[in-house]
């Protein structure tokens, strides 16, 4: 008998109506780029290159406007430009041509889009919208104490949409039903300011002594960062990084710090660290399975998946 996989599950993107959201994205944690000054990459439905010339990232797309190049392959930096390898046209950190070799002058329509991007939280980020001339419309702050150590990292690939995947966070009931706690907890007190959605509640988490209840403040800016600060006899807090890769396919990164010198809060962290973890993977195949339900039948508990959605929904365009 043959295998047949559920419906969508080989298309993820079939699953889920939601076009690809806009916002800032991690490219990857800071001491995770690559060595070199030019590399490929893809994410947000989109070929990219990624190229430094000292100590400033650059993203751009990666075709070259001139024949179609792709600048990650075999491109290099040259005098604060990025080099097309085909015919070494070269282009500055705004997009616009600086040079071709074999003419007098620049061709002024020869652009690249240029990614605007900073570090935060020792992640190096990129702002990406449907529309170039839409310009980054938040902020992100640091939130790690100085100087920091880091706890736990993990980085997974999930068949599913950013959406789906966030959505889980105001959903409590599966809290007991998926991850094994005594109880449903309360969704606690949230907070929407624009592109901000914080927060505030207890949640009780599996560890060597039974379950210990902490305190959980958690801050989304947009679809693509947060920041979740536990707070049990000390405080930790979770980078939380989310890039679309396509419309079914998101990376996830997590990574746990806390106060150097701070012992306590290092224990906290491993054991918060390895829950997460284990909630996360018995996450995996209900989101590369499931499909979103547009009207979803709520219980009278589950107002915070409406409220949610709604946030949510400023993300897209089109």
């Amino acid at each position: 008998m043959i295998d047949t996989p559920p419906d969508g599950a080989t298309d993820p993107s079939a699953r889920f109506p939601f076009p690809l959201p806009f916002g800032w994205f991690a490219v990857g944690r800071v001491d995770e780029l690559p060595p070199g000054p030019v590399a490929p990459f893809r994410a947000l439905g989109r070929e990219l290159v990624l190229w430094h010339d000292g100590a400033d990232h650059h993203v751009f797309d990666a075709y070259c406007p001139h024949l179609g190049a792709h600048l990650g392959h075999g491109g290099r930096v040259q005098d604060g430009c990025l080099v097309c390898p085909f015919h070494e046209w070269s282009f500055a950190p705004d997009g616009s041509n600086r040079e071709i070799p074999y003419a007098g002058r620049p061709n002024g329509k020869a652009r690249i889009r240029p990614y605007p991007t900073l570090v935060r939280n020792r992640h190096l980020l990129m702002w990406c919208h449907p529309d170039p001339a839409v310009a980054p419309t938040w902020d992100i702050p640091e939130f790690l104490p100085e100087p920091a150590v880091e706890a736990m990292r993990m980085t997974k690939r999930v068949a599913t949409a950013w959406q789906e995947l966030a959505e889980n966070s105001v959903d409590m009931a599966h809290f007991k039903s998926i991850h094994g706690m005594s109880r449903i907890a309360d969704i606690g007190e949230m907070t929407i300011d624009g592109p901000l959605r914080q927060v505030r509640s207890t949640q009780a988490f599996q560890s060597s002594r039974g379950e210990i209840e902490g305190q959980i403040e958690s801050n989304s800016y947009g679809p693509g960062i947060g920041a979740v600060h536990f707070t049990l006899f000390s405080r930790v807090t979770m980078i939380s990084a989310s890039t679309p890769i396509d419309r079914g396919h998101i990376d996830v990164r997590f990574t746990m710090y806390h106060a150097e010198g701070d012992d306590i809060a290092g224990k906290i962290a491993q054991g918060f660290g390895a829950e997460i973890v284990r909630q996360f993977e018995q996450d995996i195949p209900i989101w590369e399975h499931k499909r979103y339900q547009p009207s979803p039948a709520l219980a009278p508990s589950e107002k915070a998946i409406t409220e949610f959605r709604k946030w949510a929904a400023q993300f897209y365009v089109g």
